[in-house]
């Protein structure tokens, strides 16, 4: 399969992108600003032996959106697979938020979410076959503090999803969510040590999720043909 994931130059889209490598799948490796982490990414996916190409692209603008998956599908000829987890957080108590942080997060999680699945569901439909993997979070079925913006967007993700599947399973093109669960990451080490304690305290076994778990339960639903519409948690916290 053909894979692009967005936001894979670090992270969870790091995580994932391997994951397909691993799998033998070709990845679009797409970044807004760190190319030379995403070529890094590229690098660790030859070493697998399987093909990966960078794709540079601001998702919260429909036409760059647009743009990056038409550069994939042009690239590759078929574009089986859309990943979307490019995101950003911009904290803040809701009393405080700003305009422009308002904003902002929920252009690149909740708008270039919706964009980018247009902009594959329109080669996938001529295919009649696909997927999409929208990258959401607890917090958006749960809520949380200090960061109003982005449970909203994620929420909207879910949402999203939903309605995705529904209108477009006549396609053949499957739409689900998956909620990573708590790991280190670059974004999620901003945390306050003492919030991350309180939300691995959360967890029934006692312990955050395995990066590797991730990785394998979403290549495992990419690969499934029968699964859309579906929210996905992957750790041990209850929604």
């Amino acid at each position: 399969m053909n894979v692009l994931v967005t936001g894979a130059d670090r992270g969870i889209g790091r995580t994932l992108a391997l994951a397909f490598g691993r799998a033998g799948h070709t990845v679009g490796v797409h970044c807004r600003s760190r190319r030379i982490e995403a070529e890094k990414v590229q690098d660790e996916l030859a070493r697998l032996g399987v093909r990966a190409d960078v794709f540079q692209a601001d998702v919260a603008d429909p036409a760059e959106a647009q743009g990056l998956v038409d550069a994939a599908h042009s690239r590759w000829g078929r574009l089986d697979g859309l990943v979307n987890n490019a995101g950003v957080t911009r904290d803040r108590a809701l009393l405080n938020m700003a305009p422009a942080e308002w904003r902002e997060v929920l252009d690149v999680n909740l708008s270039g979410v919706f964009w980018c699945l247009q902009a594959a569901a329109r080669h996938m439909s001529r295919e009649k076959n696909g997927f999409v993997i929208n990258i959401a979070s607890l917090l958006g079925a749960r809520g949380g503090i200090g960061c109003a913006n982005y449970v909203a967007a994620k929420a909207g993700v879910m949402a999203l999803t939903k309605a995705a599947a529904r209108e477009l399973g006549r396609l053949n093109i499957r739409v689900n969510a998956v909620l990573p669960g708590f790991h280190l990451t670059e974004m999620s080490e901003k945390i306050p040590p003492e919030r991350r304690t309180k939300v691995i305290a959360e967890h029934a076994l006692g312990r955050s999720t395995d990066p590797a778990d991730l990785g394998r339960l979403v290549v495992a639903l990419a690969e499934s043909p029968t699964v859309s519409g579906q929210i996905f948690n992957i750790d041990s916290r209850t929604i």
